[in-house]
């Protein structure tokens, strides 16, 4: 009687008809980035996307330090809205609030946040708002955005914020933007919207900042990528030529490239500087995203 030999598994006997057919596994073309190599070392970004961001999430916050994760447990409703989370030690944690507490350590080591006034230039569904709020006794925070975001935000801090901090927000459209003019801050915010703008519309939000404002927090990309420099299947349609024509940071850039995108911060540090009546504090790159950098400003 022969000694057994080792046996495919039903479902490696399918992966072998299907996915490393004999003319398949010859050509080592591009195999890496295909169902080949899918079904030997990776995910399917194409199908496992939240997987790889949760695993993203979870790799995160084996980075955190104590006092940020203290920050982050102070943000009580972040579950609201059914973000994609993970669990880790105890805390359901997703990636806006990961991001909203990162910014906050770099801001807090250069200004006081404890009863500051803070305007807010394009606050999404107001997480940052949110997360500072939880964290520092404000005097006042005004959000500044479009009349629809607003609805959002204002509903959505509502819900997560108590009353007696709610009654610390303002909402301000833009429409109204004048009148905004007449006051003054002591901090700016403005993350991931500039870059999204006219470039006419970001030169009046700089100007905005150089009269009424004392310090100045941004974090935006460090300039363009075409679709296809990151998937090969995509393809530039309108809505790519719309966003190449905004912001104030235009060149294509390998976002993937660290030493490129590095090479772009000078040229963010000083487009994103107000007047020469400031200077910045500090720079540098807003992870996890590979093209997003941050500096802060304070006038002279």
């Amino acid at each position: 009687m022969g000694e057994s030999l080792p046996k495919a598994s039903r479902l490696w006997e399918y992966i072998n008809r299907h996915n490393l057919r004999e003319e398949s596994v010859a050509d080592l073309d591009c195999f890496k980035s295909g169902s080949i190599n899918y079904k030997l070392s990776l995910w399917n970004p194409a199908t496992n996307g939240i997987r790889y961001l949760k695993e993203l999430i979870l790799n995160i916050c084996d980075t955190l330090t104590d006092q940020e994760w203290e920050k982050l447990k102070k943000i009580r409703g972040r579950e609201i809205g059914n973000p994609y989370a993970v669990r880790y030690n105890g805390e359901t944690v997703c990636l806006d609030y990961l991001q909203a507490v990162f910014e906050m350590s770099f801001i807090e080591k250069y200004i006081r946040l404890s009863g500051t006034s803070i305007i807010e230039i394009g606050a999404g569904y107001g997480r940052t708002c949110h997360a500072i709020l939880s964290n520092f006794d404000l005097s006042h925070y005004t959000i500044l955005d479009l009349k629809n975001a607003l609805v959002l935000s204002r509903n959505y801090l509502k819900a997560v914020l108590d009353e007696k901090i709610f009654r610390k927000l303002s909402f301000i459209e833009v429409d109204t933007f004048h009148d905004v003019r007449r006051s003054k801050f002591d901090l700016c915010v403005n993350i991931d919207s500039f870059a999204e703008m006219d470039e006419g519309t970001v030169g009046l939000y700089l100007a905005f900042v150089d009269e009424c404002c004392n310090g100045f927090y941004v974090k935006n990309p460090v300039g363009k990528y075409l679709p296809s420099s990151v998937d090969r299947e995509s393809a530039e349609d309108e809505v790519t030529a719309m966003a190449m024509e905004t912001g104030i940071l235009r060149d294509i850039v390998d976002i993937y490239d660290n030493e490129a995108v590095a090479a772009q911060s000078e040229k963010y540090v000083s487009a994103y500087r107000p007047s020469s009546a400031w200077e910045c504090c500090d720079q540098g790159w807003a992870r996890p995203w590979s093209f997003y950098w941050q500096a802060l400003y304070k006038r002279r």
